[in-house]
């Protein structure tokens, strides 16, 4: 089977309606992440009075429903955006090259860093992102209490932009000191299948 995922970033309570649409036109269902978005004016980014409440929709669906899924999205009346990347290939799939206009880029950093990772992307080009709290997974080498791991609390910033400004953006985050210490930070991109601006 090849499957892509289906992603929306949308106000908080509008997810729901965008599984349901998309539930109808056979997507098996999803996951509902709770998430912020980023301040897109610098002045309410310093008062602290700009991030919104967000929530982010995973569903993977099959390839040949992907079409008729997003264009019953796209008619739910929802603020936000939403994008298909792809999940897997079959080995029986020939590697395709990706033409698509938008990229996702995706840093997964230390708690508390991902506004100085926006503000330097933002001066990159970048207009916006939205953030989702995470936290690292327990290994052996982790600092232990009372006998249970202490797993660092991360962030998980996503920046979706057109292809072509998104090299500057990639390299203006690769410099920040963060991500150059070990443990600190990654970040990675994705190319983006479709992408349609919701309401």
């Amino acid at each position: 089977m090849i499957s892509s995922t289906l992603v929306a970033i949308v106000k908080k309570g509008e997810a729901s309606k965008l599984m349901s649409a998309a539930r109808a036109k056979g997507a098996p269902g999803g996951s509902v992440i709770s998430a912020r978005g980023t301040a897109m004016n610098s002045i309410l980014a310093a008062l602290g009075l700009g991030d919104t409440s967000r929530e982010v929709l995973l569903s993977v669906v099959e390839r040949e429903k992907l079409d008729e899924i997003l264009s019953a999205v796209k008619r739910v009346r929802a603020s936000g955006i939403a994008l298909v990347i792809d999940a897997f290939r079959g080995a029986e799939e020939e590697e395709m090259e990706m033409d698509g206009q938008y990229e996702m880029i995706q840093v997964i950093c230390q708690d508390g860093y991902s506004e100085d990772i926006m503000a330097v992307a933002r001066r990159a080009g970048a207009k916006g992102g939205t953030v989702v709290n995470a936290r690292g997974t327990s290994t052996e080498q982790d600092v232990k209490f009372f006998g249970s791991p202490l797993v660092p609390e991360k962030e998980i910033l996503m920046i979706v932009m057109e292809k072509s400004r998104a090299e500057a953006v990639r390299k203006a985050i690769s410099q920040m000191e963060i991500l150059n210490k070990k443990g600190m930070g990654i970040m990675f991109s994705v190319p983006v299948r479709d992408f349609v601006n919701l309401g």
